[in-house]
């Protein structure tokens, strides 16, 4: 019993499982979890080691070197990556694709403490930190008002923070703007001389004087109390008489010891609550002001920490002063909800489209139902089946529905045309629904096959891809699933409903009068001239098939040479209505002067840009990952427009506003500008990336100085941004000690350098409790003590013997630079040379090779220095590479589908000539839009290689069908074209029209799919245009020779035949005449006898095998 027939003989059962599955994907879809992206597992660990006081160069050879060597070896690595600075070590490991992370982290661990023990022991353990998405703040707010920043600060750090890092989702909320609290102990230098102290001695009083210690248990009958030391400091009245020194005072105690006096921290310093040194500023709309930035939790879901932080911040509102305001900056979630919302769009209005094309194809309400139900119905499925599968509801999944909505019905379509055949010969409906799904089942089962199979080689290559090919696992599941469903829906539940609750009429029995009847048989007369048209076309065509091939060959190599014109890129850029904008200033440059220079052009962004909706501007801040302390050179501009939907005619588009800024740079001499839109989704990255690698710093600054003075001169009309890694020498005091006093005097390198740094920047002492929050103590000199260079000359120094020594007793000091960072590549040191094409358009690897001929031509490189180019192009010719090898292996998966169900090596070669067809459309609708191709057309193609075999497995297998039914060629061709017109254009049209929204009208955040659509629609509109022609053709060229050839064979096999039964006459003949002659009475020689008898056994042989076998 096949399965149709089974369904259809159960039609409760059936009926009332897919209502269960409906209803549970319906649930389901509610639970799934919403973000941009899939949850990806990016292959970068980072190792950080902090190791204060040190240089670049101390780092690089103490600290760097040793952790490189030794972790070098860890299983999977792929590239490894270091930065050497003042303070710091940074180590960024990038392991390949399907690396068990955690056990790479366990092992890397392993190999960090095979040389702990080599590392200086001031340098802290290292930390590990493996890369996470979530990293990435998802909210950033202002919180804004008549206030002083540090008023402001205070706010953010006692209200807003806590309670926002309480929503569920939320990680963190940093804190940038205004100037954190602290107690301030300002000592003036002749103080500390004339009591002989130092700050470093007056810091561990402090600290040793603010502890809470454990005293232990004591027990007593039976009760157990803990002894506490409560020594904390309560107020500052506490540290103001806190004991920094005894004295002697010249007399006698009681007991006639010496008596001494105590120093009080009063006598020789000012203590006050105030603010440590300013480390960033932050200013909305030009108004100082503090911004918080949310990050949310690893597997949270994005949308609903942002819907409940927003739910916080209402509260926190009411809390807050009324002149003080928490407003909404920026917020990456709108973004993932209206991209979301954009797509959905696209799928209702394809499920739309393609249900009016139904109605109008099968002019049946009930027909459309049925077809109309399967896009619902397996979609549903579709989602529940990926809440239990662990996919999110993002851009890629969406995608995959959005394209599967149109294939969904294909199935669908041919199994009720083919009922709705049947019922037009008479057959009754359950005759119908079981014969029409029969007969259709091993095409239908075949055409899904070939759009499944596209599939398996990304998933098989998905960790060559990278983070591409996790990007489409959610889109590779969605479709493949998707179809799966709809093929189960085609098989089981159409014939179902079409023989018993939707039962099919006979159309050529139906009378409809009036309006509608006119209209249906209108309809009905244009599909039968079509038909008839059709028909007559193929007939033509195939009496002038040199012409039609031609043409489509014209077509095709013109569509091949067009390809360099439409041009490529590696990601399509993400729509955004934010600019951001980075500073960078000569290193050492003081905060105050970065400021003044990124308020200056947010000035004049505000003055020029029209439809300006918001600025933000952040100078300053932590450095990465908190390690080498702050950075002041540095600053971010982030310019916000309103949304496309909000934007008055007149108003600046984000790119008419990018290029206004960009013209202001100029206007900045010593300042390096950056631009870039602020997406998670975009590609990023550099076009051209030259990477300069060699062990002398000497040779990688002359080589990279060179580089950029030739790209700047002779590339600037192709090229902009073009910047180095090379950084100017950070302005430096080297103070230069004498070893060799030092030692005399009873000092060490470690206590000096403490020493110098405490009454250079001020120490922090211990922590101060004020209430709920914790405040560090900050023991400094006066500002006016510490402002100058030769303020260093005044440093003392305390030995182990309690005598204070002069800092220029056994050091001097020099003005120079130092290198500001070291970078390395897999343990070599690197520079990089970044820039971006002028123009989108341009051809990346025409671009590319300009700037690898001037570099050959202009620049002369040192005898250990190597050069290697990366960037865009070079990510986009190794994806297009990976997917080359993806598309051939689906060809082939398709060509063994199509060759199963054909049994045959020569129909499926009929089929696949279709695939080259799809170049053309694909070509024509990029010309068309305007748009360059990218890495997202290749998934597009890959897609078309499983979908546009589908129509010529309907054609050949319907033509395969006729001719077993003895149609001639010709006719068979004809006759099969004829009656498989409407079944392709419904189906074509259905895709086609479904994916018509998410191809031009993606709305805001969809262009990461829009490339997908726009391949599928072109590739598929024209192919199957061709296909409805081309086929019939080649199929006509193909069994004709084949026709032609088994004639010639069976004419020579048949004269083979005839000559060999005439010879095997000739021969009987003989015999027998030699068996009538009388007999002699002599005996025949030797060879007589010996000639009969082969004679006889060949003619044995010839009755006994054959003729062909002794012919062989």
């Amino acid at each position: 019993m096949s399965l149709s027939k089974m369904a259809v003989s159960r039609p409760t059962t059936i009926l009332i499982l897919f209502v269960i599955l409906t209803a549970l994907g319906i649930y389901s879809t509610s639970e799934l979890p919403i973000d941009l992206l899939p949850d990806m597992e990016i292959p970068y660990i980072a190792v950080a080691t902090a190791y204060e006081n040190a240089g670049p160069e101390e780092v690089e050879r103490s600290v760097t070197r040793p952790l490189e060597s030794s972790i070098s070896s860890v299983t999977g690595l792929e590239n490894m990556q270091s930065i050497s600075s003042s303070g710091s070590s940074l180590i960024m490991l990038e392991f390949i694709f399907g690396t068990d992370l955690d056990a790479a982290t366990n092992e890397i661990r392993d190999k960090i403490d095979l040389v702990r023990a080599y590392l200086p022991e001031e340098a802290e353990s290292p930390l590990i930190v493996r890369a996470d998405p979530s990293m990435i703040p998802i909210m950033s707010y202002v919180l804004s008002g008549n206030r002083t920043p540090e008023e402001l600060r205070q706010y953010a750090e006692d209200i807003v923070q806590p309670r926002l890092e309480q929503v569920d989702g939320v990680a963190s909320a940093s804190i940038n703007g205004g100037r954190e609290k602290a107690i301030i102990i300002d000592i003036p230098r002749d103080r500390l001389e004339a009591y002989s102290l130092t700050i470093t001695q007056i810091a561990q009083m402090i600290g040793a004087q603010n502890v809470e210690g454990s005293g232990g248990n004591i027990s007593e009958a039976d009760t157990t109390y803990t002894i506490t030391t409560s020594g904390e400091y309560t107020s500052l009245e506490d540290i103001r008489n806190t004991v920094v020194a005894y004295k002697a005072s010249g007399g006698l105690a009681a007991g006639g010891a010496p008596a001494v006096s105590k120093i009080l921290l009063r006598d020789i310093a000012d203590v006050y609550e105030g603010y440590k040194q300013v480390s960033s500023f932050a200013y909305l709309n030009g108004v100082p002001c503090v911004i918080l930035t949310i990050q949310k939790q690893s597997g949270k879901n994005s949308v609903q920490a942002a819907r409940q932080v927003r739910e916080q911040v209402k509260e926190i509102q009411t809390v807050l002063p009324a002149d003080v305001r928490l407003t909404e900056e920026m917020n990456t979630t709108d973004t993932i909800e209206v991209s979301i919302n954009n797509i959905l769009s696209s799928v209702v209005s394809g499920a739309v489209l393609a249900v009016l094309v139904l109605l109008v194809f099968l002019r049946s309400i009930k027909s459309t139902i049925i077809i109309g139900l399967t896009i619902p119905i397996s979609l549903i499925i579709t989602l529940g089946v990926m809440k239990f599968a662990g996919f999110s509801l993002n851009l890629m999944t969406l995608a995959g529905l959005s394209l599967g909505v149109g294939m969904l019905v294909d199935n669908s379509i041919v199994i009720l045309e083919n009922i709705y055949t049947y019922r037009a010969k008479g057959a009754k409906p359950t005759v119908a629904a079981i014969l029409g799904s029969q007969e259709m089942l091993m095409a239908i089962i075949a055409s899904t096959l070939t759009t499944i199979c596209v599939f398996l080689p990304l998933i098989m290559y998905s960790s060559e891809l990278g983070v591409v090919g996790q990007i489409f696992s959610g889109l590779t599941f969605t479709v493949v699933f998707s179809l799966i469903c709809s093929l189960a829906v085609a098989v089981i539940l159409v014939p179902v409903l079409s023989s018993k609750y939707l039962k099919l009429e006979n159309i050529a029995k139906r009378q409809l009068t009036g309006v509608v009847g006119r209209l249906d048989r209108s309809i009905g007369g244009f599909f039968d001239r079509l038909d008839n048209g059709y028909a007559n076309c193929v007939r033509w065509v195939l009496h002038h098939k040199i012409l039609l091939l031609s043409v489509i060959l014209v077509l095709l190599v013109v569509s091949i040479a067009l390809i360099p014109v439409v041009g490529f890129i590696n990601m399509p850029e993400q729509a955004s209505n934010t600019i951001s904008v980075s500073l960078e200033m000569p290193k050492g440059t003081r905060l105050e002067a970065t400021d003044a220079v990124i308020r200056q052009l947010e000035n004049l962004v505000m003055q020029n840009v029209t439809g300006l909706k918001s600025t933000t501007v952040s100078v300053g801040g932590a450095s990465m990952m908190g390690l080498g302390g702050v950075t002041t050179n540095t600053a971010t501009l982030t310019i916000s427009l309103y949304p496309i939907a909000e934007r008055e005619p007149g108003w600046d588009t984000t790119d008419e506003a990018t290029a206004k800024v960009r013209s202001y740079f100029s206007q900045f001499p010593g300042a390096e500008f950056t631009i870039s839109a602020n997406n998670a989704a975009s590609g990023g990255g550099s076009d051209i990336d030259v990477v300069i690698k060699s062990n002398s710093m000497e040779q990688l600054q002359k080589a990279a100085s060179d580089i950029v003075n030739a790209l700047t001169e002779y590339n600037s009309d192709t090229i902009t941004e073009i910047t180095s890694s090379l950084e100017d020498g950070l302005p430096q005091i080297e103070i230069v000690i004498d070893r060799n006093k030092l030692q005399d005097l009873g000092l060490n390198i470690y206590s000096v350098s403490n020493e110098i740094q405490a009454n250079v920047n001020g120490t922090t002492a211990s922590r101060y409790r004020d209430g709920g929050n914790e405040i560090d103590i900050q023991v400094q000199l006066t500002e006016e003590d510490r402002s100058k260079v030769l303020d260093l000359e005044q440093i003392f120094v305390t030995n182990s013997a309690g005598q204070r020594i002069p800092l220029s007793n056994f050091a001097s000091y020099q003005e120079n630079t130092s290198p500001v960072s070291i970078a390395r590549e897999n343990q070599m040191r690197t520079l990089h040379i970044t820039a971006k094409k002028l123009n989108w358009r341009q051809s990346a690897e025409v671009v590319q090779r300009q700037v690898e001929q001037t570099i050959q031509q202009h620049v002369v490189l040192g005898d250990d220095v190597t050069l290697t180019y990366d960037g865009g192009f070079e990510d986009l010719q190794k994806n297009l590479r990976q997917f080359a090898i993806i598309i051939i292996m689906a060809i082939i998966l398709v060509f063994a589908v199509m060759a199963s169900q054909f049994e045959s090596f020569l129909d499926p070669f009929i089929v696949l000539f279709t695939i080259p067809l799809s170049i053309i459309g694909i070509v024509a609708i990029y010309l068309a839009v305007g748009s360059p191709l990218n890495i997202i057309t290749a998934v597009g193609a890959l897609v078309l290689v499983g979908v546009v075999v589908n129509n010529g497995i309907v054609l050949v297998d319907f033509t395969n069908l006729l001719r077993k039914r003895e149609y001639s060629l010709e006719d068979a061709c004809v006759e099969a074209a004829r009656s498989r017109l409407r079944p392709i254009l419904m189906t074509t049209l259905t895709t086609v029209l479904g994916l018509l929204p998410m191809a031009f009208f993606p709305g805001e955040g969809s262009e990461m799919t829009q490339p997908i659509g726009q391949t599928v629609l072109g590739g598929l509109s024209f192919s199957t245009t061709m296909t409805l022609f081309l086929m019939p053709v080649l199929y006509y060229i193909f069994n004709r020779y084949r026709e032609k050839r088994n004639a010639k064979r069976a004419i020579r096999k048949q004269r083979r035949a005839e000559k060999k039964a005439a010879k095997v006459a000739a021969e009987a003949q003989m015999l027998a005449a030699s068996k009538k002659a009388p007999k002699a009475k002599k005996e025949r020689p030797a060879e007589d006898v010996i000639e009969d008898d082969e004679v006889t056994e060949e003619f044995s042989a010839r009755k006994n095998f054959g003729m062909e076998d002794l012919d062989e």
